[in-house]
């Protein structure tokens, strides 16, 4: 199945972000002070690093592009304290950075309004969209790669396999009943109707992303109502509903990142939105002037900007339910199988 693997994203990408155009100028390096001595990349995280999940994906991001030489920074904040997100954007937004990258919609109107104060400003939004003529942006479709999920949660508790022998359907524990969460939570389901029509998807959503105590409950209920299988898209708060899967001795899928060690044994695959990929194709394409502002390039199932990532899962899954997963996946391509969003 698809691995971690930038170039296969970048090539697709950079297609879709392909334009002439400069990056900001002036300005002092990420270290303060003096002349800028290289290109300068912020990022803004609304929230802290440590999630195993999204925040630390878009941190693999900035560790690839330090080690391709260019100067970077980030800024972590409260996660619920949204002037301390204002200021961080901001803090950064003087010509400094060449490029600033946010991301989740949480950060819309924070950044819709720093890039009309800071209209030279270049910034990058992922998981989001945001119009202005100073911001690319970038989305993943989640639902495309959920879908692959619902068909491995529902093969896995339709064929009993492994943990799963005994249960009788699947669930699902997402952050906030929103947009984009909401779209995993239909493309998940669609992929569980796809393999069979009566199983029963139980449905929770935590409230926020960082209560890990309350997806823990929740997935733990789901387990103990039957299900084999709970995918977890959460954020930090999924973290919960992993912990649960191995402590009800069943199975469960993670998001964003690969979460399969986290608890080994108990996590089949984790649905990957490829987010530190994408923000160092952004900035590629930036630094060559290539990058198109004002307009959103999507990743999905074709150009492998999202897919179920297998790697280090200790062989949870057999032969035939990745090949099956892999069919499903050529369908979504094809055309054949539309995913839906709600």
């Amino acid at each position: 199945m698809n691995k971690h693997i930038y170039g296969a994203v970048a090539l697709a990408a950079v297609a879709a972000l392909a334009l002439s155009g400069c990056s900001a100028s002036g300005g002092s390096d990420a270290g303060g002070g003096g002349d800028k001595e290289s290109y300068a990349v912020a990022n803004v995280v609304n929230g802290n690093l440590g999630d195993q999940g999204f925040f630390d994906d878009s941190e693999t991001g900035m560790t690839t592009l330090k080690e391709q030489g260019v100067t970077t920074k980030t800024l972590q904040a409260d996660a619920n304290n949204q002037s301390q997100w204002k200021a961080n954007v901001e803090s950064v937004s003087t010509g400094k950075y060449d490029v600033v990258v946010v991301g989740t919609w949480q950060m819309n109107d924070i950044l819709a309004d720093a890039a009309k104060k800071y209209p030279k400003q270049h910034y990058v939004i992922y998981d989001s969209m945001v119009e202005g003529d100073n911001i690319a942006s970038i989305l993943y479709a989640q639902n495309e790669g959920s879908f692959l999920a619902g068909v491995l949660a529902a093969t896995t508790v339709k064929n009993q396999t492994g943990l799963a022998a005994g249960a009788k359907n699947v669930g699902v524990v997402g952050g906030q009943d929103a947009v984009p969460i909401t779209e995993f939570v239909a493309g998940f389901e669609a992929g569980v109707k796809a393999v069979d029509p009566e199983m029963e998807v139980q449905k929770a959503f935590v409230g926020d992303y960082v209560n890990s105590t309350k997806a823990y409950d929740q997935a733990t209920a789901m387990y103990q109502k039957g299900a084999g299988v709970v995918y977890t898209v959460a954020g930090q708060a999924g973290l919960g509903a992993l912990k649960a899967a191995k402590e009800s001795n069943k199975f469960a899928i993670g998001v964003d990142s690969n979460q399969n060690q986290i608890q080994p044994g108990h996590i089949l695959a984790s649905m990957r939105k490829f987010i530190g990929n994408s923000i160092v194709t952004a900035v590629d394409a930036d630094q060559n002037g290539e990058l198109k502002y004002g307009e959103t390039a999507t990743y999905n199932l074709e150009n492998d900007g999202v897919g179920l990532d297998f790697e280090n899962n200790d062989d949870l899954v057999p032969e035939d339910v990745m090949k099956s997963v892999e069919d499903y996946k050529a369908k979504i391509i094809s055309g054949e199988i539309t995913v839906p969003t709600e």
